[in-house]
């Protein structure tokens, strides 16, 4: 009876399972297609267009609107994303007074799915939350910069400027909602 070596079997297992791996990012690329062609800045959203997207996708989306202008990404996710994108020009220039009012709105209605989509509240949702009661659960776990940046968030909601904190100034300043 004929068995066939082990390292021969290895090498199918990890044939198919490096294949299935590949496909991965091209399921993320599929599904954000139809957004390629979008006009963030001349076409408004409607919050129906982003109810069924997943939070992973409303991400990349919140990237493509910004990315548009050139906005370098610090988050890792959106980052490698922009970069594997065509059309992406990274601007290190780049500030949030680039983006018009539908862009500003269309990003409103992206975060907003988005901190609905939160298994817990997380810094940028407190303008989401401000209309809607939540648990402490729904609180749940952060640093204790998270925290600072979360009860610092309803105050900057309101234009409150952070002098003595630059970090957290420097934060707010990029928040494309942000008006001191």
């Amino acid at each position: 009876m004929k068995h066939f070596p082990r390292p021969r079997r290895a090498l199918l297992v990890l044939a198919i399972f490096l294949g299935a791996a590949a496909c991965v990012p091209v399921v993320a690329q599929d599904s954000m297609q139809r957004w390629q062609s979008f006009d963030f800045a001349k076409t408004a959203l409607k919050s129906v267009d982003l109810a069924s997207l997943p939070l992973e996708d409303l991400k990349l989306l919140r990237g493509i609107v910004f990315g548009r202008h050139g906005r370098v990404f610090k988050d890792a996710e959106i980052a490698n994303y922009l970069t594997s994108q065509d059309w992406y020009k990274p601007n290190s220039d780049f500030q949030n007074s680039m983006l018009n009012t539908t862009e500003r709105r269309n990003l409103d209605l992206i975060r907003d799915a988005e901190a609905g989509k939160h298994e817990t509240v997380q810094p940028g949702d407190m303008r989401y939350w401000r209309t809607r009661a939540f648990t402490a659960k729904k609180l749940g776990k952060h640093s204790g910069a998270e925290w600072l940046v979360l009860r610092s968030e309803v105050e900057a909601i309101h234009g409150r400027r952070f002098e003595s904190d630059a970090w957290l100034q420097q934060y707010f300043d990029e928040r494309y909602w942000y008006k001191p």
